[in-house]
């Protein structure tokens, strides 16, 4: 195919001026405990030969842009074409065409570009060139075999849901879905044998057992964070992720993890769905999807109270969150994903802090992946039309915001005392039954009673307190039929500094269709609204009934 440097669609430019890194629930908030400062903030489209359609674009290493297209719309999604271009829509240049074989319990096609800039990881394959990929003549299909514990079987969903290369060009984490609707984290090392990859040395990352026995309590169970998550970018030069997880809210946020230590931190702290951070190459900013910006489809209302040990006491949410906030906003529900534009610091430190949306028209929704470019002043994704179709190219440009050096690589630790080299343990941890019956004492006050099997979540508080001030009374249950009606209904309240209250029953639709997971405004067999009440918490209300369907 000959090179277009001809582009004949004009980029619309949208631009957003603030004056500092940090935008709050009031406008106009200074920033507190940071000195980052951002300034401009300008999203712009990039140009695309309007014969061919966009399917997916990331920055490489080199600050070009690897997109994935097509010249024909009716193709097999694994019949792909790759070339680089230039941010500014110049510079297109093929240099791969061909079928991505499907292999059972992949889970599609990613475009995660080694470090070394010659090196494609697309789950099951590795594209391989001897050049830099601008510059690529002889690309490469390798296949990359993955552990046997994991590579297929009937206990694997899918052997990846994300896989990411470290700085070092060789260390990779992935993770896996199990057919029990868990999910195991991985870390290993990517060698060239048999005329492709295999990962050595892999280990489980992630925690199996979030229980300990109470010493004190012989009918109790101690409660351990809960460390791992969807993977999506190694930070800190390699020595920790960042993953989606939950810290202090039931619905997901973005977490870092410490590989030598298992230490969580905080990167994201929302009530509604959050996940997704990718942080700039000198990592005080970061882009993330997030339904934060779009109150009418924003799940915030099922995480604005916190709740004690919401990883291991889970109540089951995330997937209603997730469907409901972001699959059905990228189907015919009105709503935002963003990215935004965060503040690492600011984003860890201050209460209420949202940072800047990037979204710049409601027909648009954001699709993954989110990169930046190596100068660390401009990101991009791509974009979708709402209810499928087009996707364009998105990017932001800060042209008055400057970087700090880029954070250098470190060796990856490979000897984590936590990890789990043993995976025969991967078939039986599938195996298990979901069925959890468990009582956790508070460390001043009473207990939490903890039951879930596969179709229902009960957690009912007595009076429960750690902390002695914080004390936490009622209970909250979800009642789960994917394919059906699931339900909600939380009675809770919260008395201490922070007092918070949840009077509320929210029944979700089947999470498939159109519509997916959408809220039902009926009534229920009992003669009851399916949809009523509220979530307060810190002097902040939510109504369920704001929410659309």
């Amino acid at each position: 195919m000959p090179l277009r440097n001809s582009i004949r669609v004009a980029a619309a430019t949208a631009t957003i001026s603030i004056l500092s890194a940090c935008a709050h629930a009031e406008a106009g908030t200074a920033t507190q405990g940071s000195d980052v400062s951002i300034g401009r903030v300008e999203v712009t489209t990039i140009p695309f030969d309007p014969d061919l359609s966009v399917r997916s674009a990331t920055y490489t290493p080199s600050g070009k842009v690897l997109v994935s297209y097509t010249d024909d719309d009716n193709a097999d999604d694994r019949d792909r074409k790759l070339a680089t271009m230039n941010d500014d829509g110049t510079g297109f240049r093929p240099f791969f065409a061909g079928r991505i074989p499907e292999r059972p319990k992949d889970n599609g096609i990613r475009f995660m570009v080694f470090p070394d800039n010659k090196r494609i990881f697309l789950g099951d394959f590795i594209l391989e060139c001897t050049a830099v990929l601008e510059k690529c003549t002889d690309p490469k299909l390798l296949p990359v075999t993955y552990p046997a514990e994991i590579a297929d079987g009937e206990h694997v969903g899918h052997r990846w849901s994300e896989m990411i290369v470290a700085p070092d060009n060789r260390s990779i984490a992935w993770t896996t879905l199990l057919s029990n609707y868990s999910a195991l984290v991985f870390t290993g090392e990517l060698r060239r044998a048999d005329g492709g990859y295999v990962i050595a040395k892999p280990q489980i990352v992630s925690t199996l057992d979030p229980f300990r026995p109470d010493p004190d309590h012989p009918d109790g169970v101690l409660p351990q964070p809960v460390l791992g998550g969807e993977v999506k970018q190694f930070v800190h030069g390699g020595t920790a992720l960042s993953l989606v997880g939950s810290v202090r809210r039931d619905i997901p946020d973005s977490v870092v993890q410490y590989l030598a230590t298992g230490e969580r931190e905080a990167i994201t702290d929302t009530p509604g769905y959050t996940e997704t951070t990718i942080f700039s190459p000198d990592e005080r900013l970061g882009i993330t999807m997030t339904t934060r910006f779009s109150p009418r489809s924003d799940p915030a209302i099922l995480g604005l109270l916190p709740r004690p040990y919401p990883d291991s006491l889970n109540m089951g949410l995330s997937m209603f969150a997730y469907t409901y906030g972001v699959t059905g906003v990228r189907g015919a529900r009105p709503g935002n994903i963003g990215p935004a534009l965060i503040d690492i610091a600011a984003s860890k430190s201050e209460d209420g802090y949202l940072g800047i949306d990037l979204s710049t028209d409601p027909e648009w929704v954001f699709h993954s992946p989110m990169s930046w470019h190596p100068d660390g002043t401009k990101a991009l994704w791509p974009e979708g039309r709402r209810e499928g179709g087009e996707r364009r190219i998105q990017v932001v440009h800060l042209p008055d915001y400057r970087p700090a050096a880029p954070v250098a690589a470190r060796p990856t630790p490979s000897n984590i005392p936590y990890g789990k080299t043993d995976l025969s343990v991967v078939k039986e941890f599938a195996k298990q039954s979901r069925d959890i019956d468990v009582k956790v004492y508070g460390r001043a006050s009473g207990h939490i009673e903890y039951r879930r099997t596969p179709a229902k979540i009960v957690k009912t508080y007595v009076n429960f307190s750690d902390d002695g001030q914080s004390v936490y009374s009622g209970s909250e249950a979800l009642q789960v039929n994917p394919q059906g009606n699931s339900t909600y209904v939380a009675k809770v309240a919260l008395s201490g500094p922070k007092p918070g209250r949840m009077d509320l029953t929210v029944t979700f639709g089947p999470i498939s269709g159109n519509l997916p997971a959408r809220i039902v405004f009926d009534h229920g067999a009992d003669g009851q609204p399916a949809l009523r009440g509220f979530a307060e918490y810190d002097g902040r209300r939510l109504d369920v009934a704001d929410l659309v369907p």
